[in-house]
C-alpha cells in the first residue's frame, strides 16, 4: 500500500482470472461498516494487481481489505497428506450478503467428520475435519459457503478443489454414531489401514470402567461386527454412551529391512467416535407433511410443478396415513400439496400452517417443493415468518445436539430445493448425513433406517419458453418406481433418470440421498 497524492493504491500477488473484493474501513472500531469499494475487480494479467481509491479529504486514513470473491481453502497444497484431527484455514467473500454457512464438500457431498457451520460463523474462518471418519486415499476436497443475499434470495460459491491424501492406520468411514432405539445392539464398524492384521476392541461404558473385549482377525482391514450389551458375566450394560479403543497388530513390511526380523510387528491404537443410544419411541404410524411452494406462478403450466409430488400425497392417504397440512386437488384433477403462496397476503399464515404440521408429535415424513439452501428452507431465511431454518428443526426436533432423550427424528425427508443437501438439513431432522447401502449397519445398531433426499446445486424449474417439463417428469417418475415396482429411493432415482422423457442435462446425479438409499415407500414407517 501507498499513498500517492491524495490517492491510496493498493497492490497485491494475484492469480490469473480471479476476482476480487476490496473494502475500506475508516477504524477497527467493533461495529464499523466496512464499505465496499470494488467487487469482482479481475486480476491483472501481470503478477500484481492494483487499485486505486481516494477516501477524501476528511477521511485520509483507514484500513483496507482484500479478498478473492467467493471460497478458497488455503493453508493447504495438492498432494498433502492429513492425518488424524486437522483444521483448515478458509477464505471467503461475497460484496452483497452476509455469511450464513460454511462447510467442507467432496463431489458437492459433505465430508464425513465435519459439521456444516451455520450463522453466525465464529472467526476465523475455518473448518475442523476429523480425517478418521473419511477412506483412506485420495480427496478432492472444496469449501462450501452461503451468503443471504441483500434481496432475500442464497447465493453460493463452492472453491476450487484440493487434492489430498488421507491416511490414518484406523479410521472410522462407515461408522454408525446412534444404536439401541428398537433394541439393544450396538453396531462396530471399523477399518483397518492394513488387509492382514490381528484386531482387539475393548469396550469401556460411560463411566470409563472397562467392561470387555472383542478380538479377531481381518484380511481385507474391515472390522465389523455388533455387541448386544451384555457383560462378561451376563450383566446388561444399557449406558446412554459407551467407549471404544481399537487396536490393530501386523506383520510390518518394512521391518524386513536392514537385517531386522521377518517376524517384527507393528501396532496402532485409535479411539472410535462417540456412540449416542438413540431414545426415539414412535406413538403411532408416521404422519406425512407435504407443502408446495407457489413461487413459480409467472411459468405456463406452473400447475404441474405444484403437483409434481401428488403421487407420495395420494399414495400416503391411500395408506391411511394423516397428511397435513390438507393437499387439494387443483382445477386439471391432480392431487397437489398444502399450498404456500408467494409475496401476497396469506403468505405469513401458510409458513405458520407449515411450521405447525411439521413439529406435530406424529409427523415423521417430509415432502417439500420450493425454494431452499444449505442451512433451511424458504427464499428470504433472513426472515423466520417466511421460512424455516435448520438450526431451527434441530432445535424443535431434539436432533441436535444427537444425545437428546426426547428426540423426534423424520422417516423419509424429500426436499425438492436449491442445495438442500449440501448443509445440515439431514442432521437437523435425525438422518445419518452418508450415504448407507448396507442394512446390516442398521439392523446391527438396533436403529429405524431413515433417507434424506435433497439437490447438491441449484435448479431451474422454467427454461425460455415455459416450463423445464423433464424435471417434473424426473420427479414424478420417482414416485411411480417406488410406488408401483416397488424399488427403493435410489433405485428409483436411477430408473427416472433413465426415461426418455428426462432430459441428460437436468444432471439427475445431483439428486444426493443420505442416510439408507434403499428405503422403500412406506418402509418403517410404524
Amino acid at each position: 500500500m501507498s499513498v500517492q497524492s491524495t490517492n491510496v493504491l493498493l497492490s497485491w500477488p494475484s492469480t490469473n482470472l480471479e476476482t476480487y473484493l476490496v473494502q475500506y474501513c475508516f477504524n477497527l472500531n467493533a461495529g464499523s461498516p466496512w464499505l465496499t469499494l470494488t467487487d469482482n475487480l479481475s486480476a491483472a494479467s501481470g503478477p500484481d494487481t492494483t487499485f486505486s481509491h481516494s477516501p477524501g479529504s476528511t477521511n485520509r486514513t483507514g484500513f483496507y481489505r482484500v479478498v478473492r470473491d467467493g471460497a478458497h481453502l488455503w493453508g493447504i497444497t495438492n498432494g498433502v497428506t492429513l492425518s488424524g484431527v486437522v483444521t483448515i484455514p478458509v477464505e471467503v467473500a461475497n460484496g452483497c450478503g452476509d455469511l450464513v454457512n460454511l462447510g467442507l464438500t467432496e463431489n458437492d457431498i459433505s465430508v464425513n467428520g465435519v459439521t456444516s457451520q451455520d450463522s453466525p460463523i465464529p472467526l476465523p474462518l475455518q473448518l475442523t475435519v476429523d480425517t478418521t471418519q473419511m477412506s483412506n486415499g485420495v480427496h478432492q476436497i472444496s469449501a462450501s459457503a452461503a451468503w443471504q443475499d441483500t434481496n432475500g434470495g442464497i447465493w453460493e460459491a463452492d472453491s476450487p478443489p484440493v487434492t489430498v491424501n488421507v491416511y490414518n492406520e484406523i479410521s472410522f468411514p462407515n461408522w454408525m454414531p446412534r444404536f439401541g432405539e428398537l433394541g439393544n445392539t450396538l453396531m462396530i464398524a471399523v477399518q483397518s489401514a492394513h488387509t492382514d492384521a490381528d484386531w482387539w476392541v475393548d469396550i469401556y461404558d460411560s463411566q470409563y470402567v472397562y467392561i470387555g473385549t472383542f478380538s479377531g482377525h481381518t484380511t481385507d482391514g474391515n472390522i465389523e461386527g455388533w455387541w448386544d450389551m451384555t457383560g462378561p458375566y451376563g450383566e446388561f450394560h444399557d449406558d446412554d454412551t459407551f467407549y471404544l479403543m481399537i487396536t490393530t497388530e501386523w506383520t510390518s513390511s518394512s521391518a524386513l529391512q536392514g537385517g531386522a526380523s521377518p517376524n517384527a510387528s507393528s501396532t496402532a491404537h485409535s479411539g472410535t467416535p462417540r456412540l449416542w443410544k438413540a431414545t426415539d419411541p414412535w406413538p403411532a404410524p408416521g404422519g406425512w407433511v407435504t407443502v408446495a411452494q407457489h413461487a413459480f406462478d409467472d411459468i405456463a403450466d406452473h400447475d404441474l410443478v405444484y403437483s409434481e409430488f401428488g403421487g407420495f400425497v395420494g399414495a400416503a392417504q391411500g395408506a391411511g396415513w394423516q397428511v397435513r397440512p390438507p393437499p387439494y386437488t387443483d382445477d386439471n384433477g391432480n392431487l397437489a400439496p398444502y399450498a404456500i403462496n408467494f409475496h401476497n397476503d396469506s403468505e405469513v399464515s401458510d409458513w405458520a400452517t407449515f411450521r405447525s404440521a411439521l413439529y406435530d408429535p406424529l409427523s415423521r415424513n417430509l415432502i417439500y417443493f420450493g425454494h431452499a439452501g444449505p442451512n433451511g428452507l424458504g427464499y428470504n431465511q433472513a426472515n423466520t415468518n417466511v421460512s424455516i431454518s435448520a438450526k431451527e428443526i434441530g432445535r424443535v426436533l431434539h436432533t441436535i445436539p444427537d444425545n437428546q432423550t426426547n428426540r423426534h427424528a423424520f422417516r423419509f425427508v424429500f426436499l425438492e430445493g436449491c442445495s438442500s443437501s449440501k448443509g445440515t438439513l439431514p442432521e437437523a431432522f435425525g438422518i445419518i448425513h452418508k450415504p448407507i447401502d448396507d442394512m446390516s449397519y442398521y439392523t446391527g445398531a438396533s436403529i429405524r433406517p431413515s433417507a434424506f433426499v435433497g439437490w447438491d446445486a441449484d435448479k431451474n424449474i422454467g427454461i425460455p419458453g415455459g416450463l423445464f417439463y423433464s424435471h417434473v417428469n424426473f420427479i414424478v417418475h420417482i414416485q411411480y418406481d417406488m410406488i408401483a415396482n416397488g424399488d427403493g429411493i435410489e433405485p428409483a432415482i436411477a430408473w427416472a433418470a433413465g426415461q426418455p422423457d428426462v432430459s441428460w442435462w437436468l444432471w439427475t446425479s445431483e439428486l444426493q440421498v443420505f442416510g439408507f438409499t434403499d428405503l422403500h415407500f412406506g418402509q418403517y414407517n410404524n
